[in-house]
C-alpha cells in the first residue's frame, strides 16, 4: 500500500525520544480508512475504522501508517531511530507539466493519485532521481513573478480569446542564484525540483495564493498586479511583465474626459467617459470603472437591471458616507468576489497603479477623485444614468445612454462638481462652458422719482438673452453648450424684459455691442440692487446700494419718536412694527404690514398715524364693511385723529376730518367719482386681500386713487397663486415690479424666491410664535368619526353616480364640478334620506353639552349657514344661550352678536366662514369647532385667530370633525399638499399658507 501512494499522513506530532501521535487515511478497495497510532513510553496504541482492527489484534491499515511515518522520519533525519530497520521505498515519482506553476492540489501533479498529498508522494526530480516529499525548511530568499501575456505561451497557442490575457510564471531568487524549476504547492510550500527541498510560505505569500486560487490562470493583466504588487511592497517579491521588471516602467497620471455625443436610440445622448494621458493619448479603462457597467462590465452579473440600480446608487452612497450598505445587494451578482476586491481598494485614499501594455506605462488611479466622480454623477444624473451602459474596449471608453432630458437638466450640476477636479465636458467636440456675461448699466441724468440708465450687452449676451430658455439650465448656441447657474436664469428673467419689452433700442457706437435705454420707477432701486448681488453693475451710486444693504438686511433701522401714549400699550415688536412703517413712509415707498392676525396691524398703523397727525391732512382707509367700526372704536381709542365714515345711503364725504374710513364696495363704485378728485397723504388697504385678483375691477379702481404713501395690511399676503402677490405688492409699491403685464405670464413656482429677494424691504410678517410667547397654548385636533350604516349607503350611492357622471359625459366644466363636490361635501354634514340624520351634529350636541356645564365658551364656523340653521335649532332644543353672525346682518346687529358673546350671556356663537373670518375679536372663546374643512388652510387659520389673539387667556381647543372615508379625508390631504407658495414668499418657518385654487386635478382627487 505505501509502495501505492494509498497511505496519506495528516497529522505528526512527536519524537521517538517523548511521544508519537500520528493519523492518517488509507486507500483500498475504493474505500478509505481513517486509521491513528500514538507511542509513548515504550507503548502502541492503536485506532482504526475498517472491521478488521481490534484493540488486542491492531489491523494492516494501522501497520501501514505506522510503517509511512518511519519512512518520513528515516529521510528528514537518517540518524534517527528506526525501530523495523527498513530500507527507503523506490518507484517512480511525480512531476509537473511546467515549472513556475501554482500547483492548487496534489492530484494536480503528474502521475499522482486522487486522493493524494504532497507529502504522501514521491517527486521525480530533474535529474531523475526518486525523492520523498522532505521536511519542509524555512523561506528564504525572494519570490519572482512574472506577467507573460498569455498569446507568447505555448499552452495557450491555440486557445481562443487570450488576446489581452496574461498568466504568470514564478521563480525563487536569492543571494546567489535565480531557480526556475519551483512550484508553489497550494498555500503551503514552494517545492524546489532541481534540489527536492521544500520551504514553508510565509503568511503573505499564502493571502496571494489564496486569491489565485480564486482566479482563472489566465487573466486582466490588472487583477493580476492587483493581487501580486503589494508582495512587492512589502520586500518579498520581485515584479516582472514580460521579462522587464516593474520599476524601469514610467509613472503618469491619468486625465479625465467626458464627452456628451448622439446617441442611436430616440430621446438619449450618449454621455463618454475616456481616460487620457498627459500628451493625450488614450488609456485603456481600469477594472474599477467595470463596476458602474452593466454591458461588458461586473454590473452586467446582477440578476436584474434594479438589483444593479440599487447597487450603483447604495455603493456611491458608500463612498461619502464610509458605510458598507452596498453589501447586501451585491449577494445576487455572480461576480461579486473580484468586485468585492476592487471596491475594498477603491474606498480607500490612495493612488492605484494600473499598468498599459501599448505604452508600457504605468497610470495611477487617485481614488478619491475616482469617487468624486461617481458621486458627482449620482448627484447629476440619479442612478438611472446608470441604467444604460456599455464598456467598448477596443474605443477604449465607457458609454451611459442617458434620457436627453435628464442628462441636459444635470449637466450644469455635474460641470460645478467636476471643476474643482479639473475634468471638462464636451459636447459635439466643443467643450462646454458656463456663461461669461459682460453685461452693464451705465448711469444717465438723474430724476427724482425715475433711474435713467443705459443697459449695454454685447452681441454674444444678447444671444444667450434672446435664445436662453429660464427655465433651462443650458443653452444650445452655434459656439456649443453654454451652461446657465440658477442666478444667471435671474439675471435672464430681467434682461429679457429689458431688451424685449421695456428698453428703448440705441445706437451703442461700438461694433459687438448693443445699448437698451431703460426709465425705471424709484420704486424698482431693490430691483437693481438684486442685479447689482448677480454681478450686474453700474445702476446704482454708493450711497444707494448702503441704503438697499441697510433695509435688505433690517440692520441701523432708525428709531423714530412715538407718542407716549403708546409707552404703556405697544409691544416692542408692534414699536418695531412702526418704525418700520415710518422709515417707509420718510423715504415714500410703500409697505406691506403682514403680520400674523391677531398680532396688532390696526395699532402699529395709528401709532404711524397719530405720531405724524401734524403732517397729515387726509388719510383713506379701505376696509371690509364689517370692521369700518373697528376701525371707528381703535381710533377713537389709541388716537386724538379726527375720522369719519364714508358709508350708507346717506354718506357724506366730509373734508375737514383727517380720516376718512369707507368699504371696497363703494371704493369701486366710486373711484371715478368720489375719489377721483382727492389726493391722500396716505392710504390704506385693510384685509387686502379682497383685492387680490390683479384683474378684478376693485384691483383696477384701487390704482386709480392717488396717495403718496400706501400701507396694505394682511394676514395672508397670498392664498391663491403668485399673481396675487404680485399684485398686492403693486398695491402699496406702484411699479415695483415694472409693468405687471409682463410678469403675470411668469408666475411659476422657480419665480418665487427671486420674487420675494425683489420685494423683501417692503413686507413685514412677524408670527404669533415669533413675537407672542405669553399665548396660551393651542391644541388642535382632528376627530375622526364614522358615518352610520345608513348615510355610508347613501353617500356612497352618491358618490358613484358623481363618477359614473363624469366618465361618462367626460365633463370637465369646472362649474359642475364644483357643484357636485360641493354636494358630497354636504353629504358629510347632513343627509335627508328619509329622515334628517347628521354624525357631526350628534357629535357636537355631545361635547356642547359637557362644556356648557363647565362654564366654557364656545365657537362654532361652518360655510353653510342651512348647517348653522340646523345647529341653532338643536341648541335651542337644549336651551343654551346662543349669538351668531352671518352674510345677513348689518353692521351694527354683528357688534351687539360680538358684544353678547364676549361680555354677555350667550355660550356659543355660531359663525359662518365667510362673515366670520376676520376683523372680529372673540377672545372669551376656550374652544372652536370647525364643522366642515375646507382646502384653503388660510381660511380656517383666519377663523381660529378670532380667539386665539392679543387679550386670550384661556388654553384653546380646536376639534375639526372628519368623516372617515369620505371627500374630507382628501381635502385634508390636498391641504397638505398645497402649502408650498407662502412658505417660498414669506418666511422659511411658516408654512401656514399655500395655493388655495383648486384645479381639474384636484377635483378628480377630491371625488376619487
Amino acid at each position: 500500500m505505501i509502495e501505492l501512494g494509498r497511505v496519506s499522513l495528516s497529522f505528526m506530532k512527536g519524537t521517538y525520544e517523548t511521544y508519537i501521535i500520528v493519523s492518517g487515511i488509507i486507500a483500498e478497495n475504493n474505500t478509505n480508512y481513517e486509521s491513528k497510532i500514538s507511542y509513548k513510553q515504550n507503548k502502541l496504541v492503536t485506532q482504526c475504522t475498517c472491521k478488521l482492527w481490534s484493540a488486542e489484534k491492531p489491523c494492516h491499515h494501522a501497520a501501514s501508517l505506522l510503517l509511512k511515518f518511519i519512512e518520513l522520519q528515516g529521510k528528514s533525519n537518517p540518524q534517527s531511530l528506526n525501530p523495523l530497520g527498513l530500507s527507503y521505498i523506490s518507484h517512480e515519482g511525480v512531476h509537473v507539466e511546467r515549472y513556475g506553476t501554482l500547483v492548487k492540489a496534489a492530484p494536480q501533479l503528474s502521475g499522482a493519485k486522487m486522493n493524494s498529498t504532497f507529502s504522501s508522494l514521491q517527486y521525480t526530480l530533474i535529474n531523475r532521481k526518486v525523492v520523498n516529499f522532505p521536511a519542509p525548511s524555512r523561506w528564504k530568499g525572494k519570490l519572482s513573478i512574472n506577467l507573460i501575456p498569455a498569446i507568447e505561451l505555448q499552452e495557450y497557442k491555440d486557445v481562443l480569446y487570450v488576446e489581452d490575457k496574461y498568466s504568470y510564471r514564478f521563480s525563487l531568487v536569492d543571494e546567489e542564484n535565480e531557480s526556475k524549476e519551483i512550484s508553489l504547492f497550494d498555500v503551503l510550500y514552494l517545492f524546489n525540483w532541481k534540489t527536492g527541498e521544500a520551504l514553508d510560505l510565509p503568511n503573505e505569500v499564502r493571502e496571494l495564493v489564496s486569491k489565485l486560487k480564486l482566479t482563472d490562470v489566465i487573466g486582466d493583466i490588472q487583477d493580476y498586479i492587483r493581487i501580486f504588487l503589494p508582495l512587492k511592497e512589502k520586500g518579498l517579491a520581485n515584479l516582472s511583465i514580460n521579462g522587464e521588471s516593474w520599476d524601469t516602467f514610467p509613472i503618469e497620471d491619468m486625465e479625465y474626459r467626458f464627452s456628451i455625443n448622439p446617441s442611436p436610440r430616440k430621446s438619449f445622448l450618449n454621455l463618454e467617459l475616456e481616460l487620457f494621458t498627459a500628451d493625450q493619448k488614450l488609456v485603456p479603462m481600469p477594472s474599477p470603472f467595470l463596476l458602474f457597467v452593466s454591458e461588458q462590465g461586473w454590473a452586467g452579473s446582477f440578476r436584474t437591471k434594479n438589483d444593479a440600480l440599487l447597487f450603483f446608487k447604495t455603493l456611491i452612497e458608500d463612498f461619502e458616507r464610509e458605510t458598507s450598505f452596498h453589501k447586501k445587494y451585491l449577494h445576487s451578482a455572480s461576480r461579486k468576489g473580484i468586485m468585492s476586491e476592487w471596491i475594498s481598494l477603491v474606498s480607500k485614499d490612495n493612488e492605484i497603479p494600473f499598468f498599459d501594455p501599448t505604452f508600457k506605462k504605468i497610470f495611477m488611479l487617485n481614488t478619491k477623485t475616482f469617487r468624486k466622480v461617481f458621486l458627482a454623477f449620482l448627484d447629476s444624473f440619479g442612478e438611472l444614468g446608470f441604467k444604460t451602459s456599455f464598456y467598448f474596449k477596443e474605443d477604449r471608453k465607457i458609454v451611459f445612454q442617458v434620457p436627453k432630458n435628464n442628462l441636459l437638466e444635470g449637466v450644469a450640476a455635474f460641470y460645478q462638481l467636476l471643476l474643482p477636479l479639473k475634468i471638462p465636458i464636451f459636447y459635439d467636440q466643443q467643450q462646454i462652458r458656463t456663461w461669461k456675461s459682460t453685461i452693464r448699466f451705465e448711469r444717465n441724468k438723474e430724476r427724482l422719482d425715475w433711474f435713467q440708465l443705459d443697459l449695454v450687452v454685447s452681441d454674444e449676451d444678447l444671444d444667450v438673452i434672446r435664445n436662453a430658455e429660464i427655465t433651462d439650465n443650458f443653452l444650445l448656441s452655434n459656439k456649443g453648450l453654454v451652461l446657465l447657474s440658477d442666478e444667471q436664469k435671474d439675471v435672464l428673467r430681467f434682461m429679457k424684459r429689458y431688451t424685449k419689452f421695456e428698453g428703448e433700442k440705441k445706437d451703442a457706437g461700438t461694433k459687438g455691442l448693443s445699448k437698451f435705454g431703460l426709465s425705471l420707477q424709484r420704486s424698482r432701486i431693490f430691483e437693481l440692487f438684486e442685479l447689482k448681488r448677480l454681478g450686474i453693475d453700474g445702476a446704482l451710486t454708493q450711497e444707494e446700494e448702503d441704503f438697499c444693504h441697510n433695509i435688505m438686511t433690517m440692520e441701523n433701522m432708525p428709531v423714530y419718536e412715538v407718542d407716549k401714549r403708546y409707552d404703556e400699550i405697544a409691544r416692542p415688536y408692534q414699536i418695531a412694527g412702526y418704525n418700520w412703517l415710518r422709515f417707509l413712509y420718510e423715504h415714500q415707498f410703500g409697505a406691506c404690514l403682514a403680520d400674523d392676525m391677531g398680532l396688532g396691524k390696526t395699532l402699529q398703523t395709528i401709532m404711524l398715524l397719530q405720531t405724524l397727525k401734524d403732517k397729515l391732512k387726509k388719510v383713506l382707509i379701505i376696509c371690509p364693511v364689517s370692521i369700518l367700526y373697528n376701525w371707528k372704536n381703535e381710533l377713537e381709542k389709541f388716537s386724538d385723529l379726527t375720522w369719519s365714515i364714508y358709508y350708507g345711503d346717506e354718506r357724506e364725504f366730509k373734508t375737514d376730518a383727517q380720516v376718512i374710513l369707507t368699504s371696497y364696495g363703494l371704493m369701486k363704485k366710486e373711484s371715478f367719482s368720489t375719489f377721483a378728485e382727492e389726493h391722500f397723504d396716505i392710504l390704506i388697504f385693510d384685509e387686502v386681500q379682497h383685492l387680490k385678483n390683479i384683474r378684478c375691477l376693485g384691483a383696477n379702481a384701487a390704482r386709480q386713487i392717488k396717495a403718496k404713501f400706501r400701507i396694505c395690511l394682511t394676514g395672508t399676503p397670498v392664498e391663491n397663486d403668485l399673481s396675487e402677490f404680485y399684485n398686492i405688492m403693486d398695491l402699496c409699491v406702484p411699479g415695483v415690479w415694472g409693468d405687471l403685464g409682463l410678469v403675470k405670464s411668469t408666475s411659476k413656482n422657480k419665480n418665487r424666491l427671486l420674487a420675494r429677494r425683489t420685494v423683501k424691504p417692503f413686507i413685514l410678517r412677524r408670527t404669533k410664535d415669533q413675537v407672542l410667547k405669553e399665548l396660551p397654548e393651542k391644541i388642535e385636533n382632528h376627530v375622526y368619526l364614522d358615518f352610520s350604516q345608513e348615510e355610508k349607503e347613501f353617500y356612497q350611492q352618491k358618490l358613484n353616480a358623481v363618477r359614473a357622471n363624469m366618465i361618462s359625459s367626460g365633463s370637465k366644466r369646472y362649474g359642475e364640478v364644483l357643484k357636485s363636490l360641493l354636494e358630497m361635501r354636504q353629504l358629510c354634514l347632513w343627509q335627508k334620506q328619509p329622515q334628517f340624520q347628521s354624525t357631526k351634529i350628534d357629535f357636537l350636541m355631545e361635547n356642547l353639552e359637557t362644556l356648557v356645564t363647565e362654564g366654557h365658551k364656545t365657537l362654532v364656523f361652518s360655510q353653510f349657514t342651512t348647517y348653522l340653521d340646523m345647529i341653532q335649532n338643536k341648541i335651542k332644543v337644549n336651551g343654551w344661550k346662543v349669538a351668531r353672525i352671518d352674510g345677513s346682518q348689518t353692521i351694527k346687529k354683528r357688534g351687539e352678536q360680538v358684544e353678547y358673546f364676549q361680555n354677555g350671556e350667550a355660550q356659543i356663537f355660531l359663525i359662518s366662514l365667510k362673515a366670520g373670518g376676520f376683523g372680529l375679536n372673540l377672545t372669551a372663546a376656550s374652544y372652536i369647532f370647525l364643522m366642515d374643512p375646507w382646502w384653503n388652510p388660510a381660511v380656517e387659520r383666519q377663523a381660529i385667530d378670532r380667539a386665539h389673539r392679543i387679550g386670550q387667556e384661556n388654553k384653546l381647543t380646536v376639534y375639526r370633525p372628519i368623516i372617515k372615508e369620505s371627500v374630507e379625508e382628501k381635502v385634508l390631504v390636498l391641504q397638505q399638499s398645497k402649502r408650498e407658495l407662502f412658505r417660498d414668499l414669506m418666511a422659511e418657518d411658516d408654512d401656514e399658507y399655500f395655493s388655495g385654487k383648486l384645479n381639474m386635478d384636484d377635483f378628480q382627487h377630491l371625488l376619487s
